[in-house]
């Protein structure tokens, strides 16, 4: 009594208490009391990031329940509403330990038990959220989520007519009568809907197993539903900033930047809600990030990482720090022990909390910095003490080794290409050219498409690999129009890919110009070593040498040591080569003086990066504000 009395501003005494109160006789305590104790005190562990004693403090209030003989029968007659509560906690605590077994035979308890309706809705969403983390078989998580759905007077086909989706289309339109959504949306009250949050899972289920129509459907009923109800939950900001995705896949650039506007300027009005306001950062960071440069996005993505990770969000945590990885990767970020230590960190956290494919995902990128750091025998395989691909794969079956083999083998076309592996280059481009040439996730696919279309350039000149020039093409289309709309990660790629494609003095300058404009270290290494090698087929060993002395500085500034040490072994004069001035866009090696001077932008990254942040949302964190 002492200690709840002086715990009121002080947590530790709560902890202390209940511990206490946990470790007498059920007959020495008041059952009711005990039970709620817990609840608020798992609270508090949950908010802090302790998600084992958050689990602990709830077995305890099931045990302290069950031990007095109460059961839900007997808890209907007064207390109904604390054990509901306690089992949808429980629930939620096994589903984020990993513990999905738990969390369903939970589920189905309370589904059996519970008065409505509406109080299902909690279980039925992690039912389907334990089948996405569990096993990443999205089609079944979005069959499942629409005969849910159904249930609650909301009927979605799952492969829905042209004439279903012109009659919806219609209807949505009608809805709107002419207004913009985010006008509509700012003048209602925000109010809690469950049914909002399972089709926020059911919405992430039907993105990522290819259901494009059946997601518009969703999002047009959902729209609907929101207008007749005259409110809506802080669910809905992340759903539409997850409907971005869906026009980034049909390459509609504006209609994805109205999108992540919209969930842009709804976020201020769910800060309470963090969990959903951090979510729909991050759908911003991932729609902000076809645009803006993603040396600007890397930051916010690893801060709404440590948001969920300290919310207990487990899945989200993640998703946040693959952004940051993906950003890493893509701007071009110095390679070195302390981003390999924070990688060292999070496949801790998932091995700990049971989450095999992340686990597999983040040791992958591991051993991909370390192959470009550190001597290997073959570089451009992911075998090290990170990472056993082979072994990998061998012990995965469906979606999460279709999945898994996309993300190493793109992985190991940049290792391969840095390397010139070209051997490997072919076998990869046979595996990824059955892949999709989409993905949701914008990064991801910006760092696959861009190494996929630079090996098919380089090697559909080989005999038998005439076909891979029809897939760079398809990949240089793609950074055509992100490149005419502004993207700042794509020009750098686009003038790459055109100059493997028709490679020329002119072609290789102007690449390696947009590289050092924007400050692409990575990329600009490798067009100067391509260019390196165009120059010593023309016969000028002079300018050939000169941009391979620039490559081997590059990879040194990028951290890929390995990289650096072959090209030292394998050009004698590097060993003597000292690191000239900084030279203008102008002199670029191998101009040819008689050309007309190319005009180009004096913008800086660091202005870019300052520019871009005035212009677009606060990253800061939304649970320091």
């Amino acid at each position: 009594s002492v200690l709840l009395a002086e715990g009121a501003g002080r947590e530790w005494c709560q902890y202390v208490a209940v511990d206490i109160l946990n470790s007498l006789p059920v007959e020495k305590t008041d059952c009711k009391e005990l039970v709620e104790l817990n609840l608020k005190v798992s609270n508090l562990a949950r908010n802090s990031g302790a998600l084992g004693k958050e689990n602990a403090l709830l077995h305890k209030g099931l045990e302290s329940l069950k031990s007095s003989g109460m059961t839900w029968m007997t808890w209907k007659n007064g207390n109904y509403e604390l054990t509901r509560q306690l089992y949808d906690a429980l629930l939620v605590s096994e589903y984020s330990s990993g513990a999905y077994d738990a969390a369903r035979a939970i589920i189905d308890e309370v589904i059996d038990n519970v008065n409505t309706p509406r109080e299902k809705l909690n279980a039925y969403t992690h039912r389907i959220m334990c089948v996405m983390s569990e096993t990443s078989e999205y089609g079944k998580g979005a069959e499942m989520g629409l005969e849910i759905l159904s249930k609650y007077g909301i009927d979605i086909p799952l492969f829905p007519t042209k004439a279903v989706m012109a009659k919806e289309e219609v209807k949505y339109k009608l809805a709107l009568r002419n207004r913009s959504l985010v006008s509509c949306l700012l003048s209602f009250p925000i109010k809690d809907d469950p049914l909002l949050a399972l089709c926020q899972q059911l919405n992430i289920c039907t993105m990522y197993s290819g259901k494009p129509d059946v997601v518009k459907l969703l999002y047009w009923k959902l729209i609907q539903y929101v207008l007749k109800r005259g409110s809506f939950s802080s669910n809905l900001v992340p759903i539409i900033g997850e409907g971005a995705f869906l026009y980034v896949r049909a390459n509609d650039i504006k209609r994805s930047n109205e999108f992540a506007t919209t969930t842009q300027a709804l976020i201020p009005r769910i800060r309470d809600d963090k969990k959903n306001c951090v979510h729909s950062m991050l759908c911003v960071c991932s729609a902000m990030s076809l645009l803006q440069h993603f040396g600007s996005v890397s930051s916010p993505y690893l801060q709404v990482h440590k948001d969920f990770k300290l919310m207990g969000e487990v899945e989200m945590a993640l998703n946040g720090l693959n952004g940051y990885a993906q950003c890493f990767f893509g701007a071009g970020c110095e390679l070195g022990p302390l981003f390999e230590s924070k990688l060292l960190v999070v496949e801790e956290y998932c091995r700990n909390l049971g989450r095999k494919s992340s686990l597999v995902l983040f040791s992958m990128f591991r051993q991909f910095a370390l192959n470009l750091r550190k001597p290997s025998k073959n570089p451009s395989e992911l075998v090290g003490e990170a990472f056993n691909e082979e072994q990998v794969l061998s012990e995965l079956e469906g979606s999460a080794h279709y999945q898994t083999l996309r993300d190493s083998s793109s992985l190991r076309m940049q290792l391969a290409f840095v390397f010139w592996n070209e051997a490997d280059m072919i076998d990869l481009l046979k595996i990824l050219e059955t892949y999709d040439l989409q993905d949701q996730f914008i990064v991801r696919l910006h760092n696959r498409l861009a190494f996929t279309g630079l090996a098919a350039f380089a090697m559909c000149h080989k005999k038998g690999c005439a076909s891979f020039k029809a897939l760079g093409e398809k990949c240089l289309d793609r950074f055509e129009l992100l490149s005419k709309n502004g993207s700042v990660n794509a020009r750098p790629v686009y003038l790459f890919l055109k100059s493997m494609k028709s490679p020329s003095r002119d072609a290789f300058r102007k690449a390696i110009e947009a590289c050092t404009e924007g400050n692409f270290v990575n990329l600009e290494a490798m067009v100067n070593e391509r260019y390196a090698a165009f120059l010593r087929e023309e016969k000028d060993e002079a300018a050939s040498n000169e941009c391979i002395a620039n490559a081997y500085f590059l990879y040194q500034d990028w951290g890929a040591d390995a990289k650096a040490l072959q090209l030292s072994k394998d050009h004698e004069f590097l060993k003597k080569a000292k690191r000239k001035k900084a030279r203008s866009f102008a002199n670029t090696v191998g101009s040819i003086p008689q050309t007309a001077s190319t005009t180009v932008s004096n913008t800086s990254y660091d202005a870019i990066s300052q520019n871009q942040n005035a212009t677009s949302f606060s990253f800061n964190s939304t649970l320091k504000q």
